[in-house]
């Protein structure tokens, strides 16, 4: 039976204080964890700041043999996650496990924004200046977004580089309707933290609620609020 989660405590002031900045630089995977430890009720993967240290390291000694290009040097870390065993979980897309960053360590398994969300940690950590992009139904990351030619990584799918048939076509999949030409470059803006965690959110409070989970869903409909934006944020009180 899934954990009930946690009604009030320490998280839930890790939470507040991280999403509660003033400007929309929230640090995604701390807040990450945060919402992790709510949602499981504390019951979070215990391994999962090892594994992740260990990805860090990775990343490290798989650059260690890159050159200094810098498309080089991005693709090289977006395919960390794949030589470590990381797929997208098209099988059992709408799990929450593939929301939860512990799980997502743990399983190997997640969602487009997760893996990617890891991903621009991986390439932060060594040097790697990748952003998360938001596109219409798939979450990726990319480099050099505004240039005339810009760098777009699928983690989902492995790392893989992206070219224009690819991105025209997860456009066409995402709105139902063909687009002109190039069209997909008005959707490569680089997203802030604070719109990768809502982002997150959404997907969880949607995935829980298809799995027959009200209250986790209603958890997750509460942090959304709290995180979307200065004038919808809530404080959380202890109800006695």
């Amino acid at each position: 039976m899934d954990a009930a989660p946690l009604p009030f405590g320490p998280w839930w002031e890790v939470f507040r204080r991280l999403v509660g900045i003033e400007t929309d630089d929230v640090p995604v995977l701390p807040a990450a964890t945060a919402l992790s430890e709510i949602l499981q009720g504390g019951h979070t993967w215990t391994g999962a700041d090892a594994e992740l240290r260990r990805l860090e390291n990775a990343a490290h000694l798989a650059l260690a043999s890159a050159s200094d290009d810098p498309t080089e040097r991005a693709i090289t870390v977006a395919a960390v996650l794949r030589e470590e065993g990381f797929v997208g979980d098209d099988e059992h897309y709408e799990d929450p496990r593939n929301s939860y960053l512990d799980r997502v360590l743990e399983r190997r398994r997640g969602l487009p924004i997760t893996l990617s969300m890891l991903t621009v940690h991986l390439g932060r950590h060594a040097g790697v200046p990748l952003r998360g992009i938001g596109f219409p139904g798939h979450f990726l990351v990319g480099l050099g977004l505004d240039g005339t030619d810009p760098l777009v990584l699928d983690p989902f799918r492995g790392g893989r580089r992206l070219e224009d048939q690819d991105l025209d076509a997860l456009l066409q999949r995402a709105t139902g309707r063909r687009s002109r030409p190039l069209r997909w470059r008005d959707h490569l803006r680089p997203v802030s933290g604070r719109e990768v965690v809502v982002r997150m959110l959404r997907n969880l409070t949607m995935h829980l609620q298809r799995a027959g989970r009200p209250s986790h869903a209603g958890v997750a409909q509460l942090l959304l609020r709290m995180a979307a934006t200065p004038e919808a944020r809530v404080a959380h009180r202890a109800r006695d």
